[in-house]
């Protein structure tokens, strides 16, 4: 019995492929990070960035929100990859939150404001703001369906929904460059909306998406 057992150990061993490791959650959340920091910063530089940018980031009332925009979009991006390595304890997914919290706080604070001084009057429509932070959520939202993949998205719906919400918020980030929104209102409808919406689709879309990787399970 024992011979046998050590031919069957033999036999299955000599048909073991070679794994690459993967590497650290957090080198990978850096790469993707890279790529959204070129792919986001090629579309402003064919879009032109604003002439005034430089006052606006001067200004505490444009900075603040875009400062936490882009802490979302790299914290959101650490606990998604962070989530693919089982073990990992819930609290991962509450990293994004803080500024998440800035970034609604800024924004509704100006609105109060804002709709108190002028009315509803403020309220606009942008179209073109859900429609850059959406079309420039699909690619980097595909990139990270595939690095997201090769790992073990045990719970698939909120880890898309944190990769969902690290492409929306790298949109809105570099949105903020070159398009005029100056008040905080259609910020908060437009961008912090379209970036709520988009996480959204993603918790709702991630079991599906990240399929593949639950196949042996």
């Amino acid at each position: 019995m024992s011979d046998r057992t050590d031919i069957l150990i033999g036999a299955l061993s000599e048909k073991v492929a070679a794994v690459t490791r993967l590497p650290t959650p957090t080198t990978r959340a850096l790469r993707w990070l890279a790529f959204a920091a070129v792919f986001v910063g090629a579309l402003v530089a064919i879009r032109g960035h604003r002439a005034d940018i430089g006052a606006r980031l001067a200004d505490s009332a444009f900075a603040v929100p875009w400062a936490a925009s882009l802490l979302v979009a790299i914290s959101a991006a650490f606990a998604a990859f962070r989530m693919t390595v089982p073990g990992t304890g819930r609290w991962i997914a509450v990293l994004p939150l803080p500024p998440l919290a800035v970034w609604l706080a800024t924004l509704g604070t100006g609105c109060v404001h804002e709709i108190s001084a002028q009315g509803l009057s403020v309220l606009g429509t942008s179209f073109e703001c859900l429609e850059f932070i959406v079309m420039t959520s699909l690619p980097l939202a595909a990139v990270l369906v595939w690095m997201l993949r090769r790992a073990a998205p045990l719970a698939p719906a909120s880890t898309f929904a944190m990769g969902a919400l690290a492409a929306a918020a790298a949109g809105s980030t570099g949105l903020e460059l070159f398009h005029h929104i100056d008040t905080s209102t259609e910020a908060l409808v437009w961008h912090f909306g379209t970036v709520g919406l988009v996480t959204l689709i993603g918790l709702a879309s991630g079991r599906r998406a990240l399929s593949v990787a639950l196949v042996n399970e």
